[in-house]
């Protein structure tokens, strides 16, 4: 084969050792370096030019490489000189075709074969095929070996080197004591070649200025989550309420359970709203999308506040609630997993567990909100006026949060900001079934005890403490379920951070495995109806689940391989807290009026969990534990 060009041995740079996905750079800055490498590819083989201002081109003579010729037609055909950010953000457009080409060539060269959508090394041990007689050290080994000893490599090493340093790359393979020791010599070696190193340096300005933009987008995607998860928050809190002036009956059950099949199906449309968010996110840009799918959640959460009740306009009140509710599940069945895939994503593999863990922590956050405000206007508001219209009060309160997150949001870089330098995440439905459906049926089992634990313990439990031999105020349980919230949301980034130390399955197999042995015991503890037992219990809960919850999100994410992790992940969750989570509170009442046992929902969970331990143990991710 020819030698390689800077395009691909800088790509090889990012492959996994063992060979399989390219994950060690975030795709934003993985565009801006492969744009910078056919630049500077092409200044090492003088066909451009430059005056640190300008680059210009100054043989137009083929390369050979389909890639570098591309680029150079580009730059010969434009009039005017451009600097170098100019051509590195007109580039990154077209950073997936480069990278594609660049695929085909290696793999066509005989340095890596294509397995479905992983790339493995021909060669054992990382080897380049000999050309020529003479066998070239493969780049990542080859780099190394620069910075750790005082030989004067040749310019494309130093053009690699400066490529490297300018996307993060060191900070992926090099410990922070070894990146700490050689950060002389890369600022050295980088300053060897002028027009790369002003290349490189500019990619690097670049490549933080998108980090930033991303930083806004995390937090962006943060609110969303607190935003979406307040409502379903509230709207659990004042079920009863909600209950008796929607569906009104002569027992109190039956309004409570019509209530909650009301509650059950935001949860239909999740699925759907997974998909229809995808969709809007691919064709018309991701702001696009999280913009909207604020809209569809505050809108009718507002309206739900201004909603007439039955006595006023009839059969239409719940019909309307039913319509409100799906909008609402559509939205949340789009924010939830596409942030999560998001985080998990762009986060350094060594804290994958940590920065996923930040979407449950926005999501608790929401719910923990909505607890907060329930609990505050029924200490506040006299008991019949907080059934009366307490809850519309909590209810129109999203409005302002909402509000927020659209201003939030509406800070975005822009669009053409982030379609340029992300890798279009398209949600192949099909492929997904086609090629991970077993996954995605072990994804939807793992989540069971999500599903069930949470809703049943952390939204269903107020409702069940006000129905106990000796019942509980529901101010006095709104307020122990908000602490039990906080442990939660305060105990998942701990778990996600412990995920990336001793591995995300260890920290799942105990959380689930804990519910399904302590499950009745903890709702025995609660059934006792003080106070220090219902913290007991809720305390307890709350560590078992943040086990889960702070390692699965990065644990699900790397179940899937990259080109169907979106829509695997949206399919399998999605179905998951439709089916399960979204009926708790039916499924709860159910066995409760069947069984005359207030604690016959604990057996529920147990036998929900202990389905999630066994899925665990046999999903096998593409990275458990980051090293």
């Amino acid at each position: 084969m020819a030698t390689l060009g800077l395009i691909e041995e800088f790509l090889l740079l990012t492959l996994e050792d063992e060979g399989g996905e390219f994950d060690n750079v975030p795709d934003i800055h993985l565009n801006c370096g492969l744009a910078g490498a056919a630049l500077m590819d092409l200044a090492l083989r003088g066909r451009i030019d430059s005056d640190l201002d300008a680059i210009w081109a100054v043989d137009t003579a083929p390369t050979g490489d389909g890639n570098l010729d591309k680029v150079l037609a580009h730059i010969a055909a434009e009039p005017a000189r451009l600097d170098a950010r100019t051509w590195i953000g007109r580039l990154s457009k077209d950073a997936a075709a480069i990278r594609e080409a660049a695929l085909r060539d290696l793999c066509a060269g005989g340095v890596l074969r294509q397995e479905d959508h992983r790339f493995l090394w021909v060669l054992k041990a990382r080897r380049y095929p000999v050309v020529e007689g003479q066998e070239r050290p493969e780049a990542k080994r080859r780099i190394l070996a620069l910075l750790f000893n005082d030989e004067l490599p040749d310019p494309a090493d130093v053009a690699l080197i400066a490529l490297a340093d300018a996307c993060f790359v060191f900070e992926r393979i090099l410990t922070p004591t070894a990146l700490a020791s050689v950060r002389a010599r890369i600022s050295q070696l980088g300053h060897m070649d002028l027009i790369g190193g002003e290349i490189a340096r500019t990619a690097q300005k670049m490549n933080v200025e998108l980090k930033a933009a991303e930083r806004r987008t995390v937090i962006a995607g943060l609110a969303g989550n607190v935003m979406e998860w307040y409502d379903f928050g509230v709207y659990g809190f004042f079920a009863l309420a909600i209950g008796s002036q929607f569906f009104p009956s002569h027992d109190p059950a039956t309004s409570l359970l019509a209530s909650f099949s009301v509650f059950a199906v935001g949860f239909l449309a999740r699925p759907m709203g997974g998909l229809l968010f995808g969709h809007l996110g691919d064709r018309l840009g991701r702001r696009f999308a999280v913009i909207a799918s604020v809209v569809m959640m505050v809108v009718p959460t507002c309206l739900m506040g201004l909603l007439p009740t039955y006595e006023q306009i009839g059969v239409a009140a719940p019909i309307i609630l039913i319509l409100l509710r799906l909008a609402q599940g559509l939205s949340v069945g789009g924010e939830y997993t596409t942030s999560m895939v998001l985080l998990v994503e762009e986060a350094q593999p060594k804290r994958r567990g940590r920065v996923g863990s930040f979407a449950p922590f926005g999501a608790f956050g929401g719910l923990l909100l909505g607890s907060a405000v329930g609990a505050a206007l029924i200490s506040i508001l006299p008991p019949d006026h907080a059934a009366a219209w307490g809850w519309r009060a909590a209810f129109l309160f999203g409005l302002i949060i909402g509000l927020v997150v659209l201003y939030v949001r509406r800070r975005l870089p822009p669009e053409e900001t982030i379609l340029a330098t992300e890798e279009a995440r398209k949600s192949p439905i099909a492929e997904a079934f086609r090629t991970q459906w077993a996954t995605i049926l072990k994804v939807l089992g793992l989540n069971l005890a999500n599903a069930v634990g949470f809703y049943l313990c952390f939204v269903f439990i107020t409702t069940w403490l006000s129905g106990l031999g000796q019942p509980v105020p529901q101010t006095t349980a709104l307020l122990l379920n908000s602490l039990g919230l906080l442990i939660l949301m305060l105990a998942t980034p701990v778990s996600g951070i412990l995920s990336d130390r001793i591995g995300r399955k260890p920290m799942i197999l105990l959380g689930t495995g804990g519910m399904a042995i302590f499950a009745w015991p903890l709702f025995w503890l609660m059934s006792h109806g003080t106070i220090p037992a219902i913290i007991a219990g809720q305390a307890g809960f709350a560590l078992l689940m943040s086990c889960f919850t702070g390692a699965s999100p990065a644990f699900m994410v790397e179940a899937f391989p990259k080109y169907v992790r979106c829509s695997g992940l949206s399919i399998g969750y999605n179905l998951a807290l439709t089916i399960f989570g979204g009926t708790v509170p039916m499924v709860a009442v159910f066995l409760i009026a069947r069984s005359g046992d207030a604690l016959s929902p604990a057996l529920y969970l147990s036998a929900a969990a202990a389905i999630s331990f066994f899925m665990a143990v046999i999903i096998r991710g593409s990275q458990e534990t980051a090293k």
